[in-house]
């Protein structure tokens, strides 16, 4: 799904902080013809790696995992995510893509498909101008609350 389709880009000489400016605009830089796309992701933690084995079943059973944070706003003019919090049970369909961010090089020699990266949010130039690709509503942020239950209704908090 696009989104921010048609939003006008501009370019900027360089970041200045204090006595130092910082060159922008990678892939305008000699040589960065050759970089077809680069990958972010905020999301390699710990955190996510238990998610995911809760995911995939392997939930100790008395632990409860809780995650909360923002999502993606679809609306253009939004400033801030979605708020969402939600329990990390089996089969609750988080996947290894989601959180990746994929810039790709309007330049490059070798332009790689939008399927190359399928799930991940996606960002590139059509026509000169910048569109985004995500499915689904991202998580631009988030917190993972693991609780352990020891006995009745009593918990332990503990945070990766």
């Amino acid at each position: 799904m696009p989104l921010g389709e048609g939003r006008q880009p501009y370019h900027l000489d360089g970041h200045i902080y204090k006595t130092k400016t910082i060159e922008t605009g990678f892939f305008d830089l000699e040589g960065a013809e050759n970089i077809s796309a680069v990958v972010f992701s905020n999301a390699g933690t710990l955190a996510k790696f238990d998610r995911m084995g809760v995911d995939a079943g392997y939930s100790p059973d008395d632990h409860k995992y809780m995650r909360m944070g923002f999502r993606l706003d679809p609306n253009p003019n939004a400033v801030i995510g979605t708020l969402f919090s939600e329990e990390v049970v089996a089969d609750s369909g988080e996947r290894w893509s989601d959180e990746l961010q994929v810039f790709h090089n309007p330049r490059a020699r070798f332009p790689l498909p939008l399927e190359a990266f399928s799930g991940a949010t996606q960002h590139r130039f059509e026509e000169g101008k910048h569109v985004s690709y995500s499915s689904g509503t991202p998580v631009l942020s988030s917190r993972t609350i693991i609780l352990r239950l020891v006995g009745g209704n009593e918990v332990v908090e503990s945070t990766p």
